[in-house]
């Protein structure tokens, strides 16, 4: 499994003015692409009553669409929390796929079903020093990733503590001074309490 260090902020700001604090400090647009994720859970493990645990249950079949080229994968998501939530280790699995429909059927045949779906419109930014991805949810929540390895700079953030200084280095308003935001957590909240509204 390949473990990596990241952190996910929701922002406290609309998308316009988060823009205004890139452009002042040399951020420029580097890629958009959109992830489309279906989460699926083995109907036996549905009855958890923790949504981290039962997340963790979870397999993904991804849809990623890039300016020119499409990826589809099952992807297994893994992610340790200390008393905090906070995330002290998480990596991932990934396995390409031909076709979405195919491989969720597969999971179907195998006792899963759809828990939740997230579609995730990614912009990534950079400038000399920091990189950082925004995320627009489902058409609903703005979010801030940074991983420790950058893709259009020559940098790796070694530590969580560097991955928060690039909020805080830009004033970058975000919700609780939480920097561990679990968005598949966040939609899977607004999905129960949905069914029970």
């Amino acid at each position: 499994m390949k473990y990596e260090k990241e952190i996910t902020v929701e922002l406290d700001t609309s998308f316009e003015e988060l823009e205004k604090i890139l452009i002042n400090n040399s951020f420029k647009e580097k890629e958009r692409y959109t992830v489309n994720d279906i989460y699926l859970i083995n109907r036996n493990d549905k009855k958890e009553k923790d949504y981290l645990k039962l997340l963790s249950k979870c397999v993904l079949i991804r849809h990623i669409i890039e300016k020119d080229k499409d990826t589809k994968k099952i992807t297994y998501k893994y992610k340790e929390y200390n008393d905090k939530k906070e995330i002290i280790k998480q990596g991932k699995i990934d396995c390409n796929i031909d076709d979405i429909n195919t491989g969720i059927e597969l999971f179907k045949k195998l006792n899963f079903e759809e828990l939740i779906n997230i579609n995730d419109n990614m912009i990534v930014y950079s400038n000399n020093e920091d990189e950082l991805v925004v995320q627009y949810v489902n058409n609903k929540h703005i979010y801030i990733e940074i991983e420790d390895k950058c893709h259009y700079i020559n940098k790796e953030y070694k530590t969580i503590e560097e991955l928060k200084e690039v909020i805080t280095k830009y004033n970058i308003p975000i919700k609780n001074n939480d920097y561990f935001v679990k968005k598949a957590e966040i939609e899977l909240k607004e999905n129960i309490n949905k069914e029970f509204n």
